[in-house]
């Protein structure tokens, strides 16, 4: 009977638009397949749920409470479940562990321990996790560790397990752009801008960060291609996914120097329903601040979500205190990241920026 319950919940899921609403269903789901001992649902309902975090929900970071749960169900009847059904979802929570400095630097350890002694056994190489500490250490410019984790990953195999190709060359583009020149990110990463190479992320990043670097370099009329062959992507498939809000906000910023209207109007129209992770939060607080010293005006008319806590029904905002929010904000931020990488060069990321901006 119970059984029947869950289905109905799937298939009114499969109704909804909103994915925090599918999200609520699958959680529902859960509570009754847990209530009847039947882990077999139990597992395959939290891994649905988890792919729904990951793909849509920009506040989640992918549940470690649902992974250990599994795990846990596993280490209990290894007959359960193949080890290796869950491991693709486990790669991506890791990227959200190594990115969430609310964990200590103890636990993101014994997390990325666990990971990669159940990814080894299962023949597969420790090259995702490679790649998202280079991929981390790039954004917050700190070269020496990028260019150590870049030749770790460099030299580990690739396997099925891997992040995607254009991902990878993403990575390196990045990399470029921090610690090089635009010019050669773009010459090396022909492949990426001309989308011989792309996933769900690739091009729309590369768009972002190229357009971004080039808003600061005043380089306008070149920017405008990729702004708009970026937004293209963003809507290309009709549904824009919220997540993407981090990658619509780099094209807000060149926005904010070409058309400052225009800015507002996409921040008004796609600012998150919803808290962001940590991670996202602070690369949109960044930009922002940089929106906010391109514009000219004092006050600011603007319809914001309810749930930000300087939300102000009249839809008016100075533009000092919207700037000394997301600033104090970001900052309190960029702490907690240096603390868990006892790494006192994060804290250089903001001022570094603002200044370009």
């Amino acid at each position: 009977m119970y059984g029947l319950e869950i289905q109905k919940l799937l298939i009114k899921k499969e109704e909804l638009t909103l994915p925090q609403d599918k999200v609520k269903l699958l959680q529902q789901a859960i509570t009754i397949s847990d209530s009847n001992h039947d882990t077999e649902w139990s597992i395959h309902l939290r891994l649905e749920m988890m792919q729904e975090e990951l793909d849509y929900l920009p506040s989640k970071m992918v549940s470690y409470e649902a992974i250990s749960w599994i795990i846990g169900a596993y280490e209990e009847d290894p007959a359960i479940v193949d080890e290796s059904s869950f491991l693709w979802q486990y790669k991506w929570m890791i990227n959200y562990v190594i990115k969430n400095p609310s964990i200590s630097k103890a636990q993101k350890d014994k997390i990325i321990e666990d990971y990669s002694m159940r990814m080894e056994r299962n023949n597969y190489s420790l090259r995702p996790v490679y790649e998202d500490y280079y991929r981390f250490y790039t954004y917050f410019e700190l070269e020496e560790k990028a260019k150590k984790y870049k030749a770790i990953r460099d030299s580990t195999p690739s396997d099925d397990m891997s992040d995607c190709k254009a991902c990878e060359l993403n990575s390196d583009f990045d990399y470029n752009l921090t610690f090089g020149s635009i010019d050669k990110a773009k010459a090396d990463g022909n492949d990426i801008l001309t989308e011989k190479e792309t996933c769900a992320r690739v091009p729309i990043v590369s768009y972002g960060n190229l357009v971004q670097e080039l808003t600061k370099e005043n380089r306008l009329e070149e920017a405008k291609q990729y702004v708009e062959k970026g937004m293209h992507q963003l809507f290309k498939e009709h549904e824009y996914i919220p997540r993407n809000f981090e990658y619509l906000i780099l094209f807000a910023y060149y926005y904010s120097k070409v058309d400052n209207d225009e800015a507002w109007s996409l921040l008004e129209k796609f600012y998150p329903s919803q808290a962001t992770n940590e991670f996202s939060s602070y690369n949109i607080f960044l930009n922002m601040l940089g929106i906010l010293k391109n514009t000219d005006k004092e006050t600011i008319s603007i319809k914001l979500p309810e749930w930000l806590s300087f939300y102000n029904s009249d839809n008016i905002y100075s533009k000092e205190d919207l700037y000394n929010y997301y600033y104090n904000e970001a900052k309190a931020l960029l702490e907690k990241f240096a603390s868990v990488e006892n790494d006192e060069k994060i804290l250089l990321h903001l001022d570094n920026n603002l200044k370009e901006f």
